[in-house]
């Protein structure tokens, strides 16, 4: 954070961040939760204050709209969903799909999934956060599938986009699934479900 000397000598801070201790990822945190729980229409930046405990102006400072926060927000917790080189397509697949089971279970990740609905069912788009949510999906898709390529293990790139589509719809469906019916499964479960996802998805595309 960048410092300036005041009329007194003594430092001040420059504006466009959150100044309460921790506010930032408070204020993150809370658009977040606010978003799964609201959705788009019933989003607010007085409801994300109001739930990081900060002031509406301490949350201007660093946004200046709703938009400008949700992308921020979804930007920072899908940012660690692509950190995935195993080696191996099987093993990139893998850990992606274990990650994305954690994901779509947390915050983040159920806002994420309202983001999808609420952008398929409006009749225009509604805001720059949306496509921050598709672009860092399908970044992925492409990073994975170019190793791969690279490796030998697939034959041209043809098949990047539906094995990423695979996976992300399945563990999307899968969850939401869980989420009906009110529980949550246990990282042994995940890594199995995983398992037997991609073997299903690598088998399909050999043949």
């Amino acid at each position: 954070m960048s410092t300036s000397q005041g009329a007194t000598g003594e430092p001040r801070r420059s504006r466009g961040r959150p100044r309460t201790p921790g506010a930032e990822q408070r204020i993150i945190d809370a658009a977040l939760e606010e978003y799964g729980e609201h959705g788009w229409s019933g989003f607010t930046m007085d409801g994300v204050a109001r739930r990081a405990g900060v002031g509406k102006s301490t949350v201007y400072l660093r946004w200046q709209d709703k938009d400008t926060l949700l992308t921020d927000a979804v930007g920072t917790h899908t940012g660690d969903l692509g950190d995935v080189d195993t080696g191996s397509l099987r093993g990139d697949l893998h850990a992606l799909a274990v990650k994305l089971f954690h994901h779509y279970r947390e915050p983040a990740g159920w806002a994420a999934l309202r983001v999808v609905v609420d952008t398929a069912g409006a009749p225009e788009p509604l805001g720059g956060f949306t496509q921050a949510v598709t672009d860092v999906l399908a970044d992925y898709a492409v990073q994975m599938g170019a190793r791969a390529v690279e490796r030998g293990e697939l034959d041209g790139d043809r098949l990047v986009f539906p094995i990423g589509q695979c996976i992300f719809g399945s563990v999307i469906v899968q969850n939401l699934t869980l989420r009906l019916e009110g529980r949550a499964l246990s990282d042994e479960e995940i890594d199995e479900r995983a398992s037997i996802l991609v073997d299903l998805i690598l088998d399909g595309a050999r043949t």
